[in-house]
């Protein structure tokens, strides 16, 4: 019986190669990683489709609405207040005869004019216009809402 004791088992590898071979696989993919890293996290609101396009890019259909919570306009000095547009980006204004006018960030609309029948769209050279809004929309935006009354 002694002798039994002393033998040396018939399996020769011991439990250490398993363990390189697991560590060999597995350094590699420590390496690399599992995935990208995590962007950035920003407060700011995205802008919509299409609004920050290089002027090259014609692909889109048409260019996004307007944004009429940001432009205004004053029934007394009958002045309509637009916000700029990125890159070659042009305000047009179509008045009820037909007739479209390039504007600025600012335009003066003819007296008794009727505000549903103006309408306010802005263009790009090789896209399709955006679509338009009427002058009354944009004031109707602009009035504030009776569900914000006042507390006395």
């Amino acid at each position: 019986m002694t002798a039994l004791r002393i033998t040396r088992s018939t399996d020769d590898r011991p439990c250490g190669v398993w363990v390189w071979f697991v560590l060999i696989c597995a350094l590699p993919l420590g390496l690399l990683g599992c995935g990208s890293a995590t962007p950035p996290a920003t407060d700011q609101p995205h802008p919509a489709v299409g609004s920050a396009d290089p002027p090259w890019v014609t692909h889109r259909p048409e260019l996004p609405l307007p944004d009429a919570d940001r432009m205004s306009y004053e029934h007394t000095s009958r002045m309509l207040t637009l916000y700029d547009l990125p890159g070659n980006d042009r305000w047009m204004v179509q008045l009820p005869d037909g007739s479209t006018q390039p504007t600025g960030s600012q335009f003066r609309l003819p007296a008794d004019v009727d505000l549903e029948k103006v309408l306010v769209y802005h263009s790009r050279p090789g896209v399709k216009p955006s679509s338009a809004v009427s002058v009354k929309f944009i004031q109707e935006c602009g009035n504030p809402h009776s569900s914000r009354g006042m507390n006395p």
